[in-house]
């Protein structure tokens, strides 16, 4: 069966509470407090079953205007809601607040009773019933069945179920697979048991025993144990009222606003992109950068809202797009709905939708932006994903675009092999995993490439290309070594490049030398060659042959990458294996004496101190022998 959130609504000492313990035969006023003084203070919760067997969770919000930051948290888990008017009042301040908050959380399923109606007569009732039907136009629940009601009398209660059950079958089911996630309402400790939260499951299911997330903690927990109404179960599913056990954390290092996630699953976030509406009755225009107060799921946070349209304030029912920069983390989802109120005086004044959660900074609004924010506000699946790579352009595996769109898997599952079959989208293998990348984007790759290695090629023609991680910093430094590895083999294959030795070049191009400076090569080979150990140094190399440090630092780098050359130091180089060479000479004569001098050396190799000197500290360096005073021993 389909599980769903009943919640109610509705002006203080309306009758809420009373109305969900005749539906339900529970009272859910369990403080002192709110016993004593006769009004809900905190969130109250009840298990109703319809007539026809469904479960349902019901949710009752108290109706005082000091507690609408509690009704909130409640409110933003609705899937159908109880707007309670009382008979002998009528629509009174918070029934409008609250249909408010409701209006703009986009709560579409709704019902509306009218309780106490044992205290008037029935013109009064009607006079009502109008004013309900006023009140409701232009709202998402326009037109809602109106039941009159009396749980003194029982008039209406079994009407009002039925009317229950008949709405409930047109509310949308909530996405069961996939990730969970459970917004925090409250947070306790039982004796016996330990640190207990409790929530709306918002989407996804829990197991028992299953690892989960506290965010923005971002703190890895088990849930031992896991309950819907009370009642032990193995699996909780989206749209239930769930309590959950958490060993080995204390209810002071969890809060309400708090929430629970899969592991891997949504990050904090400190700003957020915004469709924001501002209700008519808001007491005036809201202010570019005006301090006020977000509420999403059951949290919270101060912040500042940035408007990102044109003029330096926003009136009272009109709309724009604007960017919440907040005080506090706060964990939202692409296409999440919020409520602002302003922060003194507290009062409700706009909400909307979340458009992009981990936006970067906007100075001010432009054509692109704008753009960019209709893209994300009228949400088509294509789109999202290829602004979700504009974002982060880099190669991602189906998982990875599913966690950076925030869209459900089946849908970008579906938008992948329609954008591949397009070549909107292409694939490429990434450290044994097949990634995703938009054809464009590969594109700028090649290209960015192409242009870096061209002027590398010109400034540089006699290297056979350039280092591969160097390639990678200046393409994009943030893109891991991985995924510019698997771009890379991708261009590597179409024939663009090619790679040597570790070094990346434009295929076809790379090394290039004329004639004249290959013969210099050979000759500073066979000079080099025919002196054994005692070769011109470096500097000796650029005079002899009348070259600047570059080129002649290139010809040695080139004899070596061939090897043909061994470096003893930046200055002293030697032929292939006479390195080798004077390794065995040093090995035996110390392997005979136990020791060996500075002299021995020059002696055994026929060279001066210039080049004796170097070439112990070249095998000190690599561990071959070990300095002890003015002598060497092995090591």
């Amino acid at each position: 069966m389909r599980s769903f959130i009943i919640g109610t609504a509705g002006h203080i000492d309306h009758g809420k509470t009373q109305l969900v313990k005749a539906l339900t035969g529970v009272d859910t006023d369990r403080l002192k407090e709110e016993k004593e003084r006769g009004i809900s203070i905190e969130l109250g919760f009840a298990e109703f079953i319809l007539p026809d067997g469904t479960t349902a969770g019901v949710v009752d919000v108290p109706g005082h205007e000091h507690f609408v930051k509690n009704m909130l948290s409640g409110a933003t888990g609705f899937d159908l809601v109880l707007l309670v008017v009382a008979a002998d009042d009528g629509v009174m301040p918070q029934t409008r607040e609250h249909l408010a908050i409701i209006d703009l959380l986009q709560v579409r399923e709704g019902l509306v009773a009218i309780t106490k109606a044992d205290l008037v007569d029935e013109e009064m009732v009607e006079l009502v019933k109008e004013d309900i039907r006023d009140t409701l136009k232009g709202t998402t629940i326009e037109g809602a069945e109106i039941i009159v009601t009396s749980v003194v009398t029982g008039r209406g209660l079994d009407q009002l179920r039925e009317s229950i059950s008949s709405a409930a079958k047109r509310v949308r089911a909530r996405q069961a697979e996939g990730p969970f996630r459970l917004p925090i309402d409250r947070v306790f400790t039982l004796r016996g048991i330990g640190t207990v939260v409790t929530g709306t499951l918002w989407e996804g299911s829990i197991l028992e025993g299953q690892e989960a997330c506290l965010l923005p903690q971002n703190r890895i927990l088990r849930v031992r144990d896991v309950q819907v109404h009370g009642k032990d179960v193995e699996q909780a599913l989206a749209g239930q009222r769930v309590a959950l056990n958490l060993p080995g954390i204390s209810t002071e290092e969890i809060d309400r606003g708090d929430v629970i996630v899969s592991p891997g699953y949504l990050s904090p976030t400190y700003m957020v992109d915004v469709r924001l509406y501002l209700i008519d009755d808001a007491p005036r225009p809201l202010k570019n950068r005006s301090r006020v107060r977000f509420h999403h799921a059951t949290r919270e946070v101060l912040g500042r809202i940035v408007l990102l349209g044109e003029g330096e304030e926003l009136n009272p029912g009109d709309s724009c797009y604007a960017q919440l920069r907040l005080e506090s983390p706060v964990v939202v989802k692409y296409k999440d709905r919020f409520i602002l109120r302003s922060y003194s005086p507290v009062t409700t004044i706009g909400g909307g939708e979340i458009i992009n959660s981990h936006p970067i900074k906007h100075r001010r609004a432009n054509e692109q932006l704008l753009d960019t924010l209709a893209k994300r506000e009228r949400g088509e699946t294509e789109d999202i994903l290829l602004l979700t790579f504009k974002d982060d352009p880099k190669p991602m595996t189906l998982d990875e675009l599913v966690r950076g769109s925030e869209l459900s898997e089946r849908a970008v599952k579906d938008a992948v092999e329609r954008m591949l079959e397009n070549d909107t989208l292409r694939t490429m293998q990434v450290e044994q995993k097949l990634k995703i990348l938009p054809t464009d984007i590969f594109r700028d790759y090649n290209q960015r490439i192409w242009e870096i290695l061209e002027s590398f090629h010109r400034a540089n023609p006699r290297e056979i290309g350039m280092e591969k991680e160097t390639l990678r910093v200046s393409v994009r430094g943030t893109l891991r070594p991985g995924d510019f590895d698997g771009i890379l083999k991708a261009l590597v294959d179409e024939g663009y490049f090619e790679i040597k030795e570790g070094r990346v070049s434009i295929e076809g191009r790379g090394r290039v030398l004329t004639n004249e400076e290959r013969e210099e090569m050979r000759e500073i080979l066979k000079e080099i060659a025919s002196a054994g150990f005692a070769p011109p140094f470096f500097r000796e190399i650029m005079d002899r042959y009348h070259l600047d440090s570059r080129k002649a630092r290139d010809y040695i780098n080139m004899l070596m990458e061939e090897g043909k050359l061994e470096q003893v130091t930046p200055e002293f180089f030697l032929a292939r294996g006479k390195l080798r060479e004077a390794e065995e000479k040093i090995r035996e004569f110390i392997g005979k004496n136990g020791r060996l001098e500075v002299k021995d050396l020059k002696d055994m190799l026929g060279i001066s101190r210039k080049y004796s000197i170097p070439l112990l500290e070249y095998f000190d360096r690599n561990r071959v022998t070990r300095r002890e005073g003015d002598y060497r021993v092995l090591r």
